[in-house]
């Protein structure tokens, strides 16, 4: 018989599988503790790594934002194509519009209002200080002619057509603010529409009007520098001093030489904006109406002190323009130069007022 082999396997007890498989369970512990700390002390590298990213947006681009922000031209001009030839015809949306009405109610407006405010009030300051100016030596009753007919048409004939559109052009300016509140919307959209229309077709007839009275009175307007300086050194004589003037004071020159200038910009700017039909696209236009409304408000702050020393300042002084006459004295006050130049020449009221005596008869009868 063949001998059978039996081999010894070792045998464990159950003591010794519980305990081996506790430390292989610490191991597995230790390591996940180690790998836990790991993760916490990487953690705030991760978090700043992710702040200095750059940030993805999921937001997708929307269509229409895209159009709307071509159509305002956002990124600059953007000009399309159109089968109508006129001007601006290729632009959908004129965004300088918008700057433009922002610039005219927020800064223009306000600042005219401002303006127009502070010359009212120093002409009633003035009349509460100085009174109405009476003639020293009270009137001679010896008229001297000063304005002819002629003269006296082309002043009074610019005035109407100034003070209308003044009025006019006031009213389109500050009517939202000023007029609305009273007549209401519909109320004022009747002198809106009044306005304008005197505003555009009477606008050509001060251009005429203006020109006819530079050509008759620029000749005794030209400065005297030294004359002129002299005269408002002292005032006008306001300031307790006689000052000489001939013809023309530098206060009258200087509002002469401003309705002149200033006019011109009034015209030239008024004709581009009163006859659109010559290629003016809408930033001209706009530039036009800017420069139309800082001149206008110019003029008229510089005519009240002209309005107020032509009628109620002084005495005597309305009713030369009015007659074309003035009193010896008048002129021997407030322009002694031209008086004198007047006596020597012989000029004389006798031809248009037999009545009234010449200065070469006041010198004969002293």
């Amino acid at each position: 018989m063949s001998e059978t082999r039996y081999c010894k396997i070792p045998r464990f007890s159950s003591l010794t599988l519980v305990v081996s498989m506790q430390n292989e369970g610490v191991k597995v512990v230790k390591i996940l503790k180690l790998l836990l700390l790991i993760c916490v002390m990487l953690s705030p590298l991760s978090v700043n790594a992710n702040e200095h990213a750059p940030k993805q947006s999921l937001v997708t681009s929307n269509p229409g934002a895209e159009l709307w922000r071509e159509v305002r031209q956002r990124g600059g001009e953007v000009r399309g194509v159109s089968q109508v030839k006129s001007t601006d015809a290729n632009v959908l949306i004129n965004v300088a519009g918008q700057a433009w009405r922002e610039y005219r109610t927020l800064s223009l407006i306000p600042r005219a209002g401002i303006a127009v405010l502070v010359a009212l009030i120093g002409v009633v300051l003035f009349r509460l200080i100085r009174g109405k100016i009476k003639l020293s030596e009270g009137r001679s009753g010896i008229k001297i002619l000063r304005f002819t007919l002629t003269q006296r048409t082309a002043h009074w004939s610019t005035a109407i057509l100034f003070v209308t559109l003044a009025i006019t052009g006031m009213a389109l300016l500050f009517g939202r603010t000023v007029l609305i509140p009273i007549f209401g919307a519909k109320g004022f959209s009747y002198v809106a529409s009044v306005s304008k229309t005197l505003h555009d077709y009477l606008g050509p007839l001060f251009v005429l009007s203006l020109t006819v009275l530079f050509v008759l009175f620029v000749r005794d307007n030209i400065p005297s520098i030294k004359q002129d300086l002299q005269w408002i050194a002292k005032g006008g004589g306001l300031l307790g001093k006689h000052a000489s003037s001939g013809r023309y004071n530098a206060g009258e020159k200087g509002w002469f030489w401003i309705a002149s200038l200033v006019g011109l910009v009034l015209i030239i700017s008024g004709l581009v904006l009163d006859f659109p039909i010559f290629g003016q696209n809408r930033e001209t236009m706009e530039f036009y109406l800017v420069v139309h409304g800082i001149a206008a408000i110019i003029m008229i702050v510089a005519s009240f002190g002209h309005i107020y020393m032509g009628t109620a300042a002084m005495e005597g002084t309305f009713e030369v323009m009015q007659t074309g006459y003035c009193d010896a004295n008048w002129a021997k006050e407030h322009h002694d130069l031209w008086y004198e130049e007047v006596k020597q020449g012989g000029e004389a009221a006798a031809s248009e007022a037999p009545q009234q005596a010449t200065p070469n008869s006041e010198k004969a009868a002293t």
